[in-house]
């Protein structure tokens, strides 16, 4: 039986990973956070820090008991992970060209299933 919410080990880490979910899946908060932002400051590299440091797009089944509760939030995250590289990959000098172009929204609708599959509401 997956663990449930409040028997995670690591819990605050489940809710910034839903904080910035949150983020990936509003065009409009990336719009008035990274677009307008300094060039050389990237809010997207904040976020990209995250997901590395957690763990949970590189090794999401390793995650299991400690931020994510079942596989299905594991599929959540390897769909996310895949979108996030391949919108990344592409050449890009700024957060705002990258958040432009059409591999962004699959980054989007990704968030916002990752949110569904964590029982979240979109905001």
């Amino acid at each position: 039986m997956p663990p449930e919410f409040a028997e995670l080990q690591t819990p605050w880490i489940r809710s910034q990973l839903i904080e910035w979910l949150v983020r990936l899946s509003d065009r409009g908060w990336q719009e008035e956070n990274w677009v307008s932002r300094d060039p050389g400051n990237s809010g997207l590299d904040e976020a990209l820090d995250f997901f590395d440091d957690s763990g949970v797009l590189d090794g999401p089944s390793g995650r299991l008991g400690f931020v994510l509760v079942d596989e299905d939030e594991v599929a959540a995250m390897q769909a996310l992970n895949l979108a996030l590289d391949r919108a990344i990959s592409a050449p890009s000098s700024s957060d705002a060209e990258i958040i432009q172009t059409p591999a962004w929204n699959d980054v989007v609708d990704a968030a916002r299933g990752a949110l569904v599959a964590m029982g979240e509401e979109i905001r």
